[in-house]
């Protein structure tokens, strides 16, 4: 408050008690009427008292009120302002006002980008009751769904079918679902997480169809293959250009002697080289792309890898390296031999590099069956593949080894795929594991 408050406060108490002490001496001295005359006045000092308290805070009490229900409708006049309470009652409503209009000017950004994403979004709130109330909702998961944009959780989850069992788990998981749609069947990926504050918890929920899985994915690989077949033409013409120039310019000069000839065909040779070493950039890209179907038959696994082994008994001799393979079961598979074949030599291949600085190199080579599923694992103890390059691994012409070419794991995992199996690897705790699996 300020000074002329604190100023009126103390006078209207002193005449108060003034007033007061006068009563008290009326009433000894006998003075009935008197008493009840300042009675009366002291009972209406009282009251302007109590009103001028109430008038000096009944718009801090209204701005109050507005902070805890949201309104900022309620200003204070300039006149009010030069109370220094008023003054400071007043900063603190436009203080939240201006935070109010930013939160809600978040929000609407917030919603627009919800909105403008390719992958439906859901996201769910829920209180310390366990009460659940959607939070947002874009226009894509409801087209996936084909339903209205329901904001009411327990009209919107009788409409998104098998999908709210999922959401009842309450918990972050990925999988691969199969949504029935308009009597129609249709494949999603989904992605729920769960985020904690002091007052709610939410479950933000993310739907992809599987073609926009494969769009990306195919992208992604584009990106990938571009680079690499950028850097790959680029490191080859340049010094290409560069020895054309030069060549050009001993070609200019008057006297041609026997240093400029000399200089002339060692060009040329490196200008030769250089080419041979595109073209056959070229030629193994075509390799890739030119990928034979497979010719299945029924060959035994176990055989075809034991004769591959064979190729590389004098390496593992020579290397000391320990070999583990001592399947003795006979499986079968339908598959094209040629191929398992060229995917075994691409691994091994991989593992007797990654062995070549290890003190006791090892590989393990295991067979499995589960589930009308064989699985094949190639292990070794090398030095493993670093999180750098795990994701570039199967991009073709990607390679760490100075003599490769980067098309090893590439064409593995195209054949692996021609024959309907998948191809993963682990590369951890001192051990590379890659592991395919084909459907029997």
């Amino acid at each position: 408050m300020g000074k002329p408050q604190y100023i009126q406060i103390v006078i209207r108490l002193i005449l108060l008690i003034v007033n007061g002490v006068i009563i008290v001496f009326s009433f000894k001295k006998g003075f009935l009427v008197n008493t009840i005359g300042f009675s009366l006045f002291l009972l209406f000092q009282f009251f302007l008292f109590t009103e001028y308290l109430k008038k000096l805070f009944t718009d801090i009490e209204k701005s109050i009120d507005c902070l805890l229900f949201n309104d900022y409708s309620n200003t204070i006049s300039a006149e009010k302002r030069k109370n220094p309470l008023h003054n400071k009652t007043a900063l603190l409503l436009e203080k939240h006002r201006k935070q109010s209009l930013t939160k809600t000017s978040e929000q609407l950004i917030f919603t627009n980008i919800i909105e403008s994403l390719g992958i439906g979004i859901l996201i769910l709130k829920k209180d310390k009751n366990g009460e659940i109330s959607v939070f947002q909702i874009n226009k894509a998961f409801a087209n996936f769904l084909k339903i209205p944009k329901f904001y009411n959780w327990n009209l919107l989850q009788t409409k998104i079918g098998e999908l709210a069992d999922f959401i009842k788990n309450w918990a972050a998981i990925k999988n691969t679902i199969s949504l029935k749609i308009n009597d129609d069947t249709e494949n999603f990926f989904l992605k729920t997480a769960v985020t904690q504050t002091n007052e709610f918890e939410y479950l933000v929920v993310s739907l992809e169809t599987i073609q926009q899985l494969i769009d990306k994915k195919e992208k992604e690989a584009w990106y990938k293959l571009m680079n690499v077949m950028s850097h790959e033409i680029i490191n080859t013409i340049t010094p290409i250009r560069s020895l054309a120039e030069n060549l050009h310019s001993l070609l200019q000069e008057e006297n041609t002697d026997e240093d400029t000839i000399d200089e002339l065909l060692q060009g040329l040779s490196i200008i030769k080289r250089r080419s041979l070493h595109l073209t056959s950039f070229v030629d193994t890209y075509r390799k890739l792309t030119e990928l034979p179907l497979p010719n299945k038959q029924e060959i035994s696994l176990t055989e075809t890898i034991s004769n591959t082994l064979e190729l590389y008994k004098q390496d593992f001799l020579a290397k000391k390296i320990n070999l583990i393979f001592n399947t003795k079961d006979n499986f079968l598979i339908n598959a094209d031999k040629n191929q398992i074949e060229q995917i075994l030599i691409n691994i091994i291949s991989n593992c007797l590099y990654a062995l070549a600085e290890t003190k006791h190199p090892e590989i393990e080579i295991q067979l499995s069956e589960e589930n009308n599923r064989l699985h094949l694992a190639i292990s070794d103890n090398g030095i493993g593949i670093s999180n750098e390059i795990k994701e570039n691994i199967f991009v073709p012409y990607f390679t760490t080894r100075k003599n490769g070419s980067g098309i090893g794991l590439t064409l593995t995992k195209s054949i692996v795929e021609a024959h309907k199996g998948s191809i993963h690897f682990n590369s951890k705790n001192g051990k590379t594991t890659f592991v395919i699996t084909f459907v029997i």
